[in-house]
């Protein structure tokens, strides 16, 4: 009579074979389900098998590295889009997501700038490309040329809040207060739950002199987001006339 152990191990062994026979689809089914379940491990090992049987699959790799980027496993998924890059060399999402991961993820912004740009060679109509390569620029503090892609999205997208907001945060930066004002202006005509956009607006004003019209718009930023500390300390300053001083936040915009 075979032992227990033995019995066990055969099970085991019988087992991993069946899994091992299953189709592409079948692993396919188990990463999004794993992932729908909130196990981002088991989705992982899942899409690994279906990738080794669909090696050239791009939305495979795109599953991959969105996991790893979530996994905050930064240099991997950068391999994965890599894959893709391989795979598709025209394809500009992946170049565009791939910089965004280099540059917010590792802090490699010379590689993630030479990445954007081969988004924007390749679909140069997309106005959430040069925003992305706006927010790069402005990590490495060159805010002229992250002005005019800013510029160049706006242009594209003159709904594009976000980009009439990071414009308006620069030109503040510069001291270019008209300027900013008018950016922030029309980053809350298109967006008014901006509290962040409130806000910058209201230390502009400050810094005009404008404390009255300052103070409406630290009232705004709060009612929108009464638990921020920042943002009520903001509203309180500006009441009893001291200096504030702001936060930079960088926000990419991964929308193809």
């Amino acid at each position: 009579m075979k032992s227990i152990p033995f019995l066990l191990l055969a099970f085991c062994l019988a087992a991993m074979s069946s899994a091992s026979g299953q189709d592409a689809s079948y692993w396919q089914a188990q990463a999004l389900s794993d992932h729908q379940n909130g196990s981002s491990i088991l989705a992982l090992e899942d899409i690994e098998e279906y990738l080794a049987l669909e090696p050239d699959d791009t939305w495979a790799w795109s599953f991959k590295a969105n996991l790893l980027k979530d996994m905050n496993r930064y240099s991997e998924a950068v391999d994965s889009f890599d894959q893709i890059i391989r795979i598709d060399p025209g394809n500009a999402q992946a170049y565009n997501d791939r910089a965004l991961l280099l540059s917010g993820g590792l802090n490699q912004h010379d590689d993630a700038l030479d990445s954007i740009k081969k988004a924007i060679e390749i679909n140069p109509g997309n106005a959430n490309y040069y925003f992305n390569m706006g927010i790069i620029l402005e990590a490495q503090e060159s805010y002229d040329e992250a002005l005019q892609s800013y510029s160049q999205a706006t242009t594209l997208n003159p709904s594009l809040a976000v980009a009439w907001y990071r414009q308006g945060m620069v030109y503040k930066d510069l001291e270019k207060l008209d300027e900013s004002l008018s950016s922030l202006s029309r980053a809350l005509d298109l967006d008014a739950s901006n509290a962040d956009a409130w806000n910058e607006k209201g230390l502009a004003l400050m810094d005009l002199g404008s404390r009255d019209e300052a103070i409406g718009c630290f009232e705004r930023a709060a009612a929108i987001e009464p638990s921020n500390l920042e943002l009520q300390n903001n509203l309180e300053m500006a009441r009893s006339g001291s200096k504030m001083q702001p936060q930079r936040i960088m926000q990419f915009n991964s929308t193809s």
